[in-house]
C-alpha cells in the first residue's frame, strides 16, 4: 500500500512540474514592481518562448528555464543585468505571475496577442492624434506631439521641440471593460495604464496618474503636398530666366496702405503625412519719403507672440533683392502666371522656382501680381541632417 501511495505522489509531482512550465510559456505584461515601500509601474512585455528563448519588448534578450525543484525562473542575458539571474515564483496560474528578484516583487498578467488584436480593431483609436498642449505636462509645453495608433497594436509618437524631432515606437492594448488603454514603450507621461475619460470619432481624453491629456484626430490630406521635383540642370546657365512682376517704387506705394499680413505656416510631419501649423504675423512699416519698408515677423504659438526676424529694404539695404521681403533664390526661373487659392482668397500670381543660394533647399514662390510685396504662397523643401524630408508651406490668410 505504501509503495502504491509513493508512486501516486511521484506521478503527481511529475505531472505538475511540466504543467507549471507550460503555464510560464507565453507573453507576460509586467504591471507593478514593489521595492520596499516604493511602487513602480514599468509596463513592458516579456515572452517566455517554448524553445527557451526570452524576448523582452520585441528584442531577444537571452534564455530562460524553470527550475522545478527550487520553483524559480533562471534567466541568462548579456543584454541587461536586470534580465539576468533568478526569479523565485511566488504565484503562478493561467492569468497571473508573481515573482521575487533581487529584493523586488514583480507582478505580471498574461496577455494573448490574438485577443488584443481583435479588441484593438474594434476600438476608435486607429489614426493620427495631436495632443492639446494646454492640458499637457509642463515638460511638454514647448513641444508638439502626434500619435499614430496602428492596427493591430503598434503606435508611433513624434514630438517636435523648436524644430528638433524625436520619435518613439511601441505597442498598445485597449481594455473596453476597464475603459483603459495601456501604452507600452519608452514614452514618458503617457506610458503605462491610461484611463479613458472620453473618446469620440474626433476627440480623445486620457488620464495617466494625475495628468489629463486631450487630443484631436488629424485628417490626412495628401493634396496639400506639392513636391518640388526640379533640379539644378533644369535652369539656364546665366542663373535666371523670365520677366519679373514687382518694382520697389510700386511696392512702397502699395504697402503704405497695409498694416500687416497673416500667414499659416505648415511643417510636414513626413511619416504621418500631416502638417503642424502655426500662425505668422508680418507687421509692415513704410516710410514713403525715404522710400523704405520694414517687415517685422512674429510667430504666434499657444497665444504667445515672439518676433523671430525683420526684413528691411531702402537705400543700399536689399537694393538688389527683387524678391523682398523674401530671400532671393539663385538660380531661379519665372514660370507662367497661375491662379492660386489660399485662405485669404484667389489671386493671380507669377510663379518662381529656384534654389536657396546658401543651401540646397528648393523654393517656390507665388507672387501676387497686383499686390507687390505680398506672397500668396511659399514652399521650401530640403533635406534634414539625417537625409529626412524637410517641407514647409506658407499660405496667406489675411491682409489688414
Amino acid at each position: 500500500m505504501k509503495k502504491v501511495l509513493i508512486t501516486l505522489i511521484l506521478t503527481v509531482i511529475v505531472v505538475l512540474t511540466p504543467a507549471q512550465t507550460s503555464k510560464l510559456i507565453g507573453s507576460w505584461l509586467m504591471t507593478k514592481v514593489e521595492i520596499g515601500d516604493k511602487l513602480e509601474a514599468p509596463y513592458f512585455i516579456t515572452d517566455f518562448n517554448k524553445d527557451g528563448k526570452m524576448v523582452i519588448m520585441g528584442i531577444e534578450a537571452g534564455t530562460w528555464e524553470f527550475d522545478k525543484k527550487e520553483k524559480k525562473i533562471v534567466m541568462k542575458s548579456k543584454l541587461d543585468k536586470d534580465f539576468n539571474g533568478e526569479s523565485k515564483v511566488l504565484k503562478l496560474n493561467k492569468k497571473e505571475l508573481i515573482v521575487s528578484k533581487d529584493g523586488a516583487k514583480l507582478y505580471y498578467i498574461k496577455v494573448k496577442q490574438k485577443e488584443i488584436n481583435e479588441v484593438n480593431a474594434n476600438s476608435n483609436f486607429k489614426g493620427i492624434w495631436k495632443i492639446e498642449l494646454k492640458d499637457a505636462p509642463e515638460s511638454w509645453q514647448n513641444e508638439t506631439h502626434f500619435f499614430k495608433f496602428e492596427l493591430p497594436n503598434n503606435f508611433v509618437a513624434i514630438s517636435d521641440e523648436n524644430g528638433a524631432e524625436s520619435k518613439y515606437k511601441g505597442t498598445w492594448i485597449y481594455n473596453p471593460k476597464e475603459k483603459t488603454i495601456i501604452i507600452i514603450g519608452r514614452l514618458q507621461s503617457l506610458r503605462g495604464k491610461n484611463i479613458i475619460k472620453g473618446i469620440s470619432p474626433n476627440e480623445l481624453e486620457l488620464k495617466n496618474k494625475e495628468i489629463t491629456f486631450k487630443a484631436k484626430k488629424i485628417e490626412i490630406d495628401s493634396n496639400n503636398i506639392e513636391r518640388l521635383s526640379f533640379k539644378y540642370e533644369d535652369f539656364p546657365e546665366e542663373g535666371y530666366q523670365g520677366d519679373f512682376p514687382w518694382y520697389f517704387e510700386e511696392m512702397v506705394t502699395f504697402l503704405a496702405n497695409i498694416n500687416c499680413l497673416k500667414y499659416k505656416k505648415g511643417k510636414l510631419i513626413e511619416e504621418f503625412n500631416v502638417f503642424e501649423y502655426q500662425t505668422i504675423i508680418s507687421k509692415i512699416e513704410v516710410n514713403t519719403n525715404e522710400q523704405n519698408v520694414m517687415f517685422s515677423n512674429l510667430a504666434v504659438i499657444e497665444g504667445d507672440t515672439t518676433q523671430f526676424s525683420q526684413n528691411h529694404k531702402g537705400g543700399l539695404s536689399e537694393s538688389y533683392n527683387d524678391f523682398f521681403p523674401k530671400k532671393k533664390p539663385w538660380p531661379y526661373r519665372v514660370l507662367a502666371n497661375q491662379t492660386v487659392t489660399v485662405p485669404a482668397g484667389t489671386f493671380n500670381c507669377t510663379v518662381i522656382e529656384g534654389f536657396d543660394g546658401d543651401s540646397d533647399n528648393k523654393i517656390k514662390y507665388w507672387m501676387i501680381n497686383d499686390k507687390p510685396g505680398i506672397y500668396a504662397k511659399v514652399i521650401i523643401e530640403g533635406e534634414g541632417v539625417f537625409g529626412d524630408l524637410e517641407y514647409n508651406v506658407l499660405e496667406l490668410e489675411k491682409i489688414k
